[in-house]
């Protein structure tokens, strides 16, 4: 059997927001939800040519690698179009594992955030209808490290104005400087 590998360095993180709170208020449809989220989040990686990496075996979290950000992308994109209540997900796409899981933190359910990083380095495209809107320069847990961070957006998913869920610490600092 051959393992297909990707060719390049793109990873997309994905977590569900409030999971703890809804294992506790809701623990009989979340059990019933995580065949069709883990069915579906490996079918989608593997249409869009990426590899599963870790998650998915009792969990509704997971990372996968892609050999292009344009394929992370159509993945996020299908992932949040797909119907996956009561789960609801936070996606981060960047070309490094640790930049990917601090975009995913961040967001919010439903929201994929993609780094300025994978952006700049001529991420070869988006979906059909999809489009980037730029939500600015964040430091994301190290006052020291700025990052510019752009939305996945399209007419099928909601359309949300909320501040990203940046740590206190962070927010202090920038409000100090």
């Amino acid at each position: 059997m051959t393992v297909k590998l990707p060719t390049g360095a793109v990873t997309l993180m994905a977590g569900a927001e409030g999971s703890a709170r809804l294992w506790q208020t809701q623990p009989d449809d979340m059990a019933a939800a995580l065949p069709w989220l883990r069915t579906t989040a490996v079918h989608l990686i593997a249409l869009n040519d990426g590899i599963l990496r870790s998650g998915l075996d009792n969990t509704e979290g997971f990372v996968a690698t892609f050999g292009r950000a344009s394929d992370a992308l159509s993945c996020a994109l299908a992932l949040q179009l797909a119907p996956t209540d009561p789960f609801s997900l936070c996606i981060g796409v960047h070309s490094v594992a640790d930049g990917a899981a601090k975009l995913c933190d961040v967001a919010h359910g439903g929201q994929t955030l993609i780094s300025g990083t994978t952006v700049s380095s001529g991420f070869g495209g988006l979906p059909a209808g999809a489009t980037l809107t730029h939500l600015g320069s964040h430091r994301l847990d190290d006052p020291q490290w700025q990052e510019r961070l752009f939305e996945l957006r399209h007419p099928g998913l909601p359309k949300r104005i909320q501040l990203l869920d940046v740590p206190q610490a962070v927010l202090a600092h920038d409000l100090l400087n």
